[in-house]
Parts: C-alpha cells; structure tokens; sequence
C-alpha cells in the first residue's frame, strides 16, 4: 500500500540501526487510535450512513463469478485481500487493510512490545555484528552484549559466508518460546561462547532517552505513543524529579509517528492543574463526538515546557504540541509538523484480518484541526463532507493568531538542515554508523575505561581519513572531501553520538547529540529566560 510519508528533516534517524529500525518503528500508520478512557464525554451523533445490499453482493457476486468461471485456477482469498486494500486506498492514506499474517505483529506494536530474541545487529566486513540488546528482552536475560559477533545460528554458519539478511533472519526466527543456540565470540574476552535463547516477547519502550540536562530542566524524548507511554513517561520523571520539586521540560516529539491518544491525552493532563479543562474533540460524519478533558489530578509540579516537534511529528505528537500552544501553556520548537488531523479505529474482521478505518478528525482548544493541506486534499468531499477553510485564522488562550490547514507551526522555527538533503546523506549517515562501531570495537579490547556517559567521547585526531577510507571500503567513494570538509562539525557530533549509543545507550546518545543540537539549544535558551519565555506567550 502506499502510504505518505513524514519527510525527515532531523539527525533523529542516524541513532536508528542500520538493517533492523523498520522492523522495530511503530511507522507512521500508527496515526491516533482509541483505547478507551474514563475522562472522556460523548455526544450522539444523529447521522447514519448504510450500504446497500446491491453493492455489498456484488463484491461476492465478482469473486464468485471468477472462482467458478475463470479459465485457470485462482487464489479468491488473496484476490480479496487485493479487493479490501482497494477499497481502502480510495478513501483516504490513513485508512488501510492488515492481512491475518500481520495483524498479530501490529498489534504487538501498539501494545510496545515485539516478538523475537531482542537484539538489533547488522553484517559488516564478513561478520554479524550485535549493535545493541534490547532491556529485559531473552538476549539481555542471557548476557549477550552489544559488540558480540554472531558466529552461528543453531549450528548454521554466518559469519565469513557472505549471507544475504533474509537468509540471516530466517536462521534467526523460530517458533514461540523454543530455543536458538548462538555461537557468540566476545572481544572483550577474547573468547566464544554459546548461548541458549529462547524466543519471546521484547518490551520496546516508547520513552527514547530521559536525563537531567541541569537540576531543574527535564529532557524526555518519546517515541511513539504505545499503551504503556504515559506510564512509562511518569516513570521517566519520578525516577529523576521529587515530588516536591518545580522543574521545566522539554518534550522532544521529533519523529513521532503518534499512536493512541488517550496515552497523549494523559500525558496533557498532567500539565494543568485544573479539572475539566477541554484539551481535544473528535467527530466525524457517522462518529460520536467525544470531547476529551483535563483531570486535575498532577502529580508532578512541571514548570515552564518546550515541545520539539518536526516535519515527521504527527497525529498524537501534534495533538500535544497544539494544545499546549492554544493553551499557551508551552512554546513549540522546531519546524512545521505533519499536519495529519485525522483518527482511526481498528476493527478486527471474522477472518482474523483488520482494518483501519479513519473515523473522525481532531480538534484543538482553539477550533482549529491541524490537518495540512497540500495540493490536491485527499479527503474527497462525498465521503468526508468536510470543507477547511485553510489559512482560517484562530486564537489561543492568550490571543495570539494560529492557523488552520497549516499542521502546527512552530513558536521559534529551526532552519532546515540542508545536511539530510545531500545526495551523499545516506552514504554519510551509514559510514557514520559504521566507523562509530569500529572505535567502540577497538575500545573493548583496551584497558582503559569507556568515558563517563555525558563527557565528550574521545575519537582519533584523525577520524576523517578513517571517515574517507571507510567510505571507500564499503561504498567505493572517496569523493566527499567537501561535504566532509562543510558539514565536520556536525559529522563530528553524530559519530561521537553514535559512540555514546554503543557505550551507555539511548540516554548515552542523546546526551552527546543534544550538546550540538540547534532544537535543544534555542530550547534551553527560551527556558532558561523568564521574559523570552512569558513574552513568546503572550499577544
């Protein structure tokens, strides 16, 4: 199916590894879903909308036609696997078909979890490199480390045999809770050693990296909103903040492909500390309204608040970072959102198929929805009945003008990093990845010890011969002397960022990444000023 795509316009996706991200993001279908919630009002709608019965047998009156009179054998199942994404693809990008063989594996990733053994690895110089161990999943149970390399998988060779992945991961996978035996050479030790994993259930946690960047000014970075966000989040701040204690945030929303949105909603809550404040309603043609409110409940004193956001924040991320702008309760940082408006639901068909379907569109404190328009809208208007008016003019709490059909525009706008729009950005980005492990790699069989996580990494003074001759070993280029030469800085930051990510983890890369970050810099600066911040509120 074809989806839009968020367009990348932050250094988020170098920290992704380099084979397996795909299988571990949410992605952008997540969009927003509903998943219940107590602190949410519901008024009837008292439009319907029926299909009639011609329409509705003529789709069976087709695939019978061609399963009894088709001059060779067909497969109907698949044919109306085809019909159903049809269908969907005609209403609108949000709306899609999930096939009984995908259904279980999205469902384990809006509950945040994945199946599989739990480490990320990729195949660099002849041999299968772990580049990281996922928490509490049966690899880290197990004592696997990031920079082991996998010599065999169940007696199977890998290393030195010039594998495609496929064939890598087919090795890998096996049936639910029964063992794979890894063959495992640990260059620490100098040593190898097997290791028995049994497959299982991996909890990937939406809550990327949360560290204190001074005593008072909370870093969070989520992910995504799976059902266990605004715990985890809650989490993230109780293991970092007292009670007692006033403390700002930044929110870093950068990348968010959104999710459920009672997890946002929740999260929203916590930032007012009045009940029953409007944050954000939905409806659609045929769709309840319902009208989701604060609680009062705040557990925490949070202070003053920056959100993060980018061209790839969307749906839940943009449902948090324009509500707190209408409410005036935060400034938004970076470049202008998605401008995906809209909700789905899931409903689960007799064949253990799925589909989701978009029901209604959201809206936002000030009336706005924050749907982007773009060309042609997508939304055709006999199925929506819907017309923006965009570039409307709307106002926040506090009067100052916002717009609709713009996605969210952001309060303080970061210039495009004309870095990720080079045509050596990729070749940049994975030669980064790359050369960052082989300095990791090297460190394990030093004695000295890794650098404390939060200090500058330490790399070569010569790092961009390695760089070149890296480049030229796996992609056959050596022409990039003067992108390498404009762009050092930030080549520098990104490989030492890679570095941290192997040594200490998320947290690890963050900390180093954000040093150099312009979306955290201006962030820190408008927090740290009482008169920029309340003076950027106001009318």
């Amino acid at each position: 199916m074809n989806e839009e795509k968020p367009q990348a316009e932050s250094s988020y996706w170098l920290m992704q590894p380099l084979i397996f991200a795909l299988l571990l993001a949410l992605g952008f279908s997540l969009g927003v879903f509903f998943n219940g919630s107590s602190n949410v009002q519901i008024i009837k709608s008292d439009k319907s909308r029926t299909v009639s019965s011609g329409s509705m047998h003529k789709l069976g009156e087709i695939l019978n036609f061609v399963q009894t009179k088709y001059v060779d054998s067909v497969d109907v199942d698949h044919l109306a696997d085809v019909a159903a994404r049809a269908i969907l693809e005609e209403l609108d990008p949000n709306s899609y078909y999930i096939s009984r063989e995908e259904t279980a594996a999205v469902n384990q990733r809006m509950q945040g979890n994945m199946e599989g053994i739990g480490v990320e690895f990729f195949v660099f110089r002849d041999s299968l490199h772990i580049i990281d161990v996922f928490p509490d999943g049966p690899a880290d149970n197990a004592d696997i480390r990031t920079g082991d390399v996998i010599l065999s998988v169940n007696d199977s060779l890998v290393t030195g045999m010039d594998r495609s992945l496929e064939n890598i991961m087919t090795l890998m996978r096996s049936e639910p809770e029964r063992p794979v035996r890894l063959e495992l050479f640990r260059p620490s030790e100098g040593e190898i050693n097997e290791k028995i994993v049994t497959r299982g259930t991996v909890p990937i946690n939406s809550i990327g990296a949360s560290y204190l960047i001074d005593d008072n000014l909370l870093y969070v970075k989520i992910n995504s909103f799976t059902s266990r966000t605004y715990r985890e989040f809650m989490e993230s701040i109780e293991s970092k903040i007292d009670e007692s204690e006033e403390f700002d945030l930044i929110l870093d929303l950068r990348h968010n492909p959104g999710g459920y949105l009672q997890e946002a909603v929740k999260i929203l809550s916590q930032m007012f500390g009045q009940s029953g404040l409007e944050l954000v309603k939905t409806r659609g043609y045929s769709s309840q309204e319902r009208v989701y409110r604060t609680t009062g409940q705040q557990f925490f004193q949070i202070g003053k608040v920056a959100v993060l956001i980018d061209g790839a924040s969307a749906s839940a991320s943009e449902i948090i970072a324009g509500v707190l702008q209408d409410k005036d309760r935060a400034i938004v940082v970076g470049t202008p959102s998605y401008g995906k408006g809209s909700v789905q639901e899931h409903y689960r068909l007799r064949d253990d198929s799925a589909i989701r379907l978009t029901v209604s569109r959201y809206y936002i404190p000030s009336g706005r929805s924050i749907y982007k328009k773009e060309g042609d809208d997508y939304y055709s208007s006999d199925v929506t009945e819907e017309i923006f008016d965009v570039g409307k003019t709307f106002l926040t709490a506090n009067g100052r003008k916002v717009f609709e059909g713009r996605a969210i525009e952001p309060d303080i706008l970061i210039e495009q990093d004309s870095f990720l729009t080079k045509r050596s950005y990729a070749m940049f980005r994975n030669t980064i990845n790359r050369l960052a492990f082989v300095y990791f790699r090297e460190s394990l069989g030093s004695t000295e010890e890794n650098t404390p996580m939060g200090s500058a990494i330490d790399i070569p003074v010569d790092w961009k011969e390695d760089f070149m001759e890296l480049a030229e070993e796996e992609f056959g280029n050596r022409n990039i002397e003067e992108d390498l030469m404009n762009y050092s800085d930030r080549v520098k930051n990104l490989l030492m960022a890679r570095i941290a990510r192997y040594e200490h983890g998320q947290v690890g890369y963050y900390k180093q990444l954000n040093r150099d970050d312009p979306f955290v810099i201006m962030a820190k600066e408008a927090l740290y000023s009482d008169y920029q911040y309340q003076a950027m509120l106001q009318k």
